[in-house]
């Protein structure tokens, strides 16, 4: 890096050398006149002075050397200046959650999973997982979450009483350990925990130490047969996209589920989210 004052130093000097080959080629013209000298023609002194004119015009055409040089390291090379990256949108999270499994489509649900490379938590029924423990078991070996849904899906059995939840939790829980060898404490009540699940109920199984979790976007797939829980579903997500908490959607495994599961996570991607299961270590959300 050099100053403007140094770059006009040097400029000078260049201008002074200039000047000085101009004089001298001025003085070797006027001498032309005078033949004989230094054994010249007159002929050969004009083609000198012409000589040395158009040497000091070449020079004049040319920038300094040195000034060159540094300007080429002021200049950076376009082949050094690295690429700007793409901006992309930083990532979001959705949690998918299934209920009332397994059922008989539940390897056709874990394939489109698996396509999408979308984790879920499916919350399952006692009775389901014991018709089609295979299903359970390819859940857990995918790296999803599982979790209790109940025994009996009858609220008039179920929310009896505080134990009566506990012991459906209880057995579904001890069910999926059978099956996959594996410990959870995820639950999920039936048609959710409110207004069922009164205060009393809740202590018992937050004493029991499960995680007793509910959702905030009902696709409705229990109401919806067809395109419409997509739509539903994705007005939702667009709606709770800008909130602090985390995005839930209740989802069941059944046959109009597995139909229209593929253009729902379609578009999720491609709004970037990621697809997580949920956790113990996480706070659940509760019905309103």
């Amino acid at each position: 890096m050099f100053s403007l004052k140094s770059k006009t130093a040097r400029w000078c000097t260049v201008v002074c050398l200039v000047g000085g080959l101009i004089t001298s080629s001025s003085a070797v013209a006027s001498q032309v006149k005078k033949p004989g000298i230094q054994g010249y023609s007159q002929q050969q002194e004009l083609k000198i002075a012409y000589n040395r004119t158009d040497e000091v015009l070449k020079k004049l055409e040319t920038k300094p050397p040195r000034f060159a040089e540094e300007q080429d390291q002021l200049t950076p090379d376009p082949a050094d200046i690295p690429a700007e990256e793409p901006a992309t949108a930083p990532s979001k999270t959705v949690y998918l959650t299934f209920d009332d499994g397994p059922h008989k489509v539940s390897d056709q649900i874990l394939s489109i999973l698996d396509e999408y490379d979308a984790k879920a938590t499916f919350f399952m029924l006692d009775g389901n997982m014991r018709n089609f423990p295979e299903a359970v078991k390819k859940m857990a070996e995918a790296g999803h979450a599982l979790g209790a849904h109940g025994v009996t899906h009858d609220k008039k059995k179920i929310y009896q009483s505080p134990q009566t939840v506990v012991a459906e939790m209880d057995q579904t829980l001890s069910t999926i350990k059978e099956i996959t060898g594996l410990d959870s404490t995820l639950i999920r009540t039936p048609y959710g925990s409110a207004p069922h699940m009164k205060e009393p109920h809740k202590k018992a199984v937050s004493d029991k130490g499960y995680q007793l979790w509910d959702w905030n976007v009902d696709s409705k797939d229990w109401y919806y047969r067809d395109k419409r829980l997509v739509d539903y579903t994705i007005a939702q997500v667009a709606d709770k996209a800008q909130k602090d908490e985390p995005l839930v959607i209740l989802l069941h495994e059944r046959e109009e589920t597995l139909a229209q599961l593929p253009e729902l996570l379609e578009y999720l991607k491609k709004e970037n989210y990621d697809f997580k299961a949920l956790d113990a270590a996480m706070t659940p959300i509760h019905l309103k």
